[in-house]
């Protein structure tokens, strides 16, 4: 039963990559709208302005954000449990690593052809506003990773799969992580080998999760 995290780049198109994975796998999909749904139901809306800013050295030492983290870490926990499950972003890669059934993926593109998405997304004509927007979520993202896993967010080594759709279409990147997800559902591993069957999940927490999984909640409006 494994589990897929999917990192990826603003504009290299992860996210839908990371949907179509999860339905070719018939797994369940969970993305920033979930855990927002589980953060909702304890209360916890402040992460995502954590998540989406710069943290400074005294957000680092701030007993409320460290707080925070600790709880998002116990949400991808709690939803890497279940098994067959596609954790899109929320540093899932940093939260679960080391785990044996566990896939890390990254997706990212050229500089150039995330700009072209971007501003065909948004409907931007101006190149360097989709530029701005870029390098800005790759510093946000970059130093949170930093900041409180104290990992380089674009680093391949801490990453099983990392695929470039600058290269690749969307199909073939589906087919690659597919057949990935496969081969490591097929592979036996040590018994002593730590996996998310061996993570001791708050039964609240789980039943949260479950909950929010089956029927998310609609947004916070901003």
């Amino acid at each position: 039963m494994p589990v897929i995290t999917i990192s990826r780049q603003l504009g290299s198109e992860g996210a839908e990559i990371a949907r179509q994975v999860a339905a070719s796998l018939n797994y369940e999909f969970v993305d920033k709208q979930t855990t927002d749904a589980i953060f909702r139901q304890y209360g916890l809306t402040r992460f995502d302005e954590l998540y989406n800013a710069v943290p400074s050295l005294l957000d680092v030492l701030n007993a409320n954000n460290l707080l925070l983290v600790a709880m998002a870490n116990e949400i991808i926990q709690a939803v890497a449990h279940r098994g067959n499950v596609v954790i899109l972003g929320r540093a899932g890669f940093a939260v679960l690593a080391g785990l044996a059934d566990v896939l890390n993926v990254r997706i990212e593109a050229p500089v150039a052809d995330r700009v072209q998405r971007v501003m065909e997304r948004e409907g931007l004509a101006d190149p360097d506003a989709a530029g701005e927007q870029v390098t800005q979520d790759d510093e946000v993202h970059g130093k949170y990773i930093h900041r409180f896993y104290n990992k380089q967010w674009d680093d391949p080594a801490n990453f099983d799969l990392v695929l470039d759709t600058g290269a690749l279409s969307m199909d073939e990147a589906v087919q690659q992580i597919v057949a990935a997800a496969r081969n490591l559902d097929q592979k036996v591993q040590p018994a002593d080998a730590p996996s998310t069957r061996s993570l001791q999940i708050d039964p609240v927490l789980a039943d949260a999760v479950a909950k929010a999984i089956a029927n998310p909640l609609p947004e916070v409006p901003t």
